[in-house]
């Protein structure tokens, strides 16, 4: 089985992203070394899935697994995805 190609990133300077009740800021990832795998999955679940869901995070995870050790950031925030059962929107920042 061949690894997805991640979209290109390089005019992305940072995702925010907003959840809960209210759609608030929960964060946000910033595209710096080490996180540019985070930042592209992220960046990915958003555009096919329109949010970023729990089925969504499943896939995410996949591929962040696939990735090997890259993407920490990245899996600790579909993780938590996953426990809380919410939905992230991500606004994507130049």
């Amino acid at each position: 089985m061949s690894t997805p190609t991640l979209p290109n990133i390089d005019h992305v300077r940072k995702l925010l992203l907003y959840g809960g009740p209210l759609a608030q800021l929960q964060g946000e990832l910033v595209k710096q070394p080490g996180q540019e795998i985070s930042v592209a999955v992220l960046y990915q679940l958003a555009l096919r899935h329109g949010v970023i869901s729990p089925t969504a995070a499943r896939e995410g995870l996949a591929l962040l697994a696939a990735a090997g050790t890259a993407g920490d950031t990245g899996r600790i925030i579909l993780e938590q995805v996953l426990a809380e059962g919410d939905f992230l929107a991500v606004r994507v920042m130049r």
